[in-house]
């Protein structure tokens, strides 16, 4: 087994881009981690580094072992993650590429992976863990940014912020609503505009998908119409409740205004250098620098090209194995294997749901036989019935 990685270090997209919007906390539960059963669960991480934490976040440790919602640092993640991948000795195995292409191979059972640094990989089996990519912008936004790219900007290009500016920042989720405060911090001021109202809650779906009971209602679902729409619906942006108590004050102060049910229908430079948005409200918005937090959406890129996708994102796949549906040997892990797992697929915790059932089909498929049970994520085990004659 190989990993390959396109940045200098495991797990880098995801790190890099809570960097870029500024999180330092995590919006999962202590419960939610890399580490499977039997290894050290990341709330006991915590208790062995109390004394690295602040009194805030000692009481967050408190609050997670009386079973409550807490919120986990983000350094606690990445301080567990790394331990993980030390102690798994995954270094060993990860090599720097970036993959450009995954492909059937021609007359052979496997794939083909092509890399941006030249060399090709066979593989009989091939596990997709791209993760999601920026949601594709609408054309009035692409559009602004090919004219005026030193003013319209994503969220994760970490664009520098000054005293003065007037910034708009386009999303209603939680990494908008960190833009907002970053703004605000570095003495700009913020405009929202939001296609909707913003919604706040604790997990970014809800939190009922996580359950084991969850995930079984998302699989009964009748149709994969069904499936995806409520994908569709979950995926929309929301916000930590910590914020609903800042968010509105700031807005009743007069510091934050915000443009509700509104989208942008033009972007034009002003004779000032400004840039004019004009608003489906009717409204007008003169700023020095447009922010877009438009959402993520499954990185499908390297999906083979005869792939159907489901509104553009979601890969049909084998339930009971992950695997790519036409595609034998091409598995799929977080994001993409929403359509089985549901929307807990993308959430940190979709790394264990996904390898609870991948692992037990690379089982079978090397040694002819699946283990009567294989346990990832305790409280999401997975039985399978033992072949005839078996006992």
């Amino acid at each position: 087994m190989i990993l390959l990685e396109k940045h200098s270090f495991l797990a880098g997209q995801f790190f890099q881009a809570m960097n870029a919007t500024g999180q330092r906390v995590m919006r999962s539960p202590y419960e939610h981690h890399i580490a499977p059963d039997g290894d050290m669960q990341m709330l006991d991480f915590a208790r062995l580094h109390l004394d690295q934490l602040t009194s805030l976040e000692r009481e967050q440790v408190w609050l997670g072992l009386s079973g409550q919602r807490a919120v986990v640092p983000l350094d606690v993640f990445i301080g567990h993650s790394t331990h993980m991948i030390g102690v798994h000795q995954l270094r060993k195995i990860a090599y720097r590429a970036r993959v450009i292409s995954v492909r059937p191979d021609p007359g052979r059972d496997g794939y083909l992976i092509a890399t941006a640094e030249g060399p090709v990989i066979r593989a009989k089996t091939v596990i997709l863990a791209a993760g999601n990519r920026e949601a594709v912008w609408p054309q009035v936004f692409s559009e602004a940014a090919r004219r005026y790219p030193a003013q319209v900007c994503s969220v994760y290009a970490k664009p520098a912020l000054n005293p003065g500016q007037t910034i708009a920042v386009v999303g209603s989720g939680l990494s908008a609503a960190h833009t907002i405060l970053r703004a605000l911090e570095a003495g700009a001021r913020p405009v929202w505009i939001l296609r909707r109202e913003e919604r706040y809650r604790c997990a970014d779906f809800d939190t009922a998908y996580f359950r084991t009971e969850g995930i079984a209602r998302f699989r009964r679902l009748p149709s994969l119409a069904r499936k995806v729409g409520t994908l569709l619906e979950e995926s929309r942006g929301s916000i930590m409740l910590e914020f609903l108590p800042r968010l509105g004050s700031l807005e009743e102060a007069g510091v934050l205004r915000v443009h509700r049910h509104a989208t942008v229908l033009a972007v034009r430079a002003s004779a000032s250098g400004r840039l004019e948005l004009n608003l489906s409200s009717g409204a007008d918005e003169h700023v020095d620098l447009v922010i877009l937090a438009t959402g993520l959406s499954p990185d499908t890129q390297l999906l083979p090209d005869e792939v159907e996708l489901l509104a553009d994102r979601y890969p049909v796949l084998e339930d009971g194995t992950l695997e790519v549906s036409g595609h034998p040997g091409l598995f799929a892990a977080g994001p993409l294997a929403s359509l089985t797992l549901g929307p807990a697929a993308k959430n940190v915790d979709g790394a264990r749901l996904a390898a609870q059932v991948i692992i037990p089909a690379l089982i079978e498929k090397f040694s002819g036989s699946r283990p009567a049970s294989f346990t990832v994520r305790g409280n999401f085990a997975v039985s399978f019935p033992l072949k005839a004659g078996v006992r």
